[in-house]
């Protein structure tokens, strides 16, 4: 069950009051079905007033790093980290419904914005020194893909080289992902823009357009969006 109107409220009451506040997180995560296996040294998770249910944390590895900021609300999502020296952030007055945040190999980063919404989504910062960047305010819907790597090579037979190495994503503030969308690596989404359903982005995207399609090509200029429906 998704978290109450009576339970955000009395969740909001009670944050002032430190001690108490981490008292009844705890009470709350171990009612809540939280599951948590750590094998490693130095791995950190800070939670500064975040309210989890059915979470799985799944890490193997060396100073790992979550950082949940304030009034979040997270439940049915995964956790799972392979190597050393990640980092997550998940900022203020975010609500996650749904999904995975996936590290591999050392030193990647997922980090997203003030009050961003993600129904479900599947993140995955892969291959060293990757990031996956997501602004404030951003509207993410269901079956989301984000990747910046293949988790594979593709070899040249030629060079024998391989020529898929993985690639930074970034995506602005303000940036609407309708349902079943796949951001492919490399891909920069501008602020104030919008990916229609079922898209597949393979390169990236200005600021206040519409971009639908596979590959996602844009098919509207100068918009943006509001959550409300005026």
């Amino acid at each position: 069950m998704p978290l109450t109107e009576v339970q955000i409220n009395l969740y909001k009451k009670i944050k002032k009051h430190k001690l108490l506040l981490k008292t009844i997180l705890k009470i709350y995560c171990f009612l809540n079905f939280n599951k948590c296996k750590i094998n490693g040294f130095n791995n950190t998770i800070s939670n500064n007033g975040v309210l989890l249910k059915k979470v799985k944390f799944d890490i193997i590895g060396n100073n790992n790093q979550i950082y949940f900021h304030e009034e979040s609300f997270i439940e049915n999502v995964t956790f799972f980290i392979r190597g050393s020296n990640h980092h997550l952030s998940i900022g203020n007055h975010c609500v996650i419904k749904g999904g995975s945040f996936w590290f591999e190999d050392n030193n990647c980063r997922i980090n997203i914005g003030d009050d961003t919404t993600i129904e479900n989504a599947h993140l995955a910062a892969t291959e060293n020194e990757k990031s996956i960047e997501i602004g404030c305010d951003c509207m993410l819907a269901y079956d989301i893909e984000i990747r910046t790597g293949d988790s594979h090579s593709i070899i040249d037979l030629n060079t024998h080289n391989r020529i898929n190495y993985a690639q930074n994503v970034k995506i602005g503030n303000h940036v609407w992902l309708c349902a079943d969308v796949k951001i492919l690596k490399g891909v920069t989404i501008g602020k104030n823009s919008i990916i229609g359903t079922g898209s597949i982005v393979t390169k990236s995207i200005p600021d206040n357009c519409i971009a639908a399609g596979i590959p996602a090509k844009v098919i509207h200029n100068n918009v943006t969006w509001k959550r409300p429906r005026i």
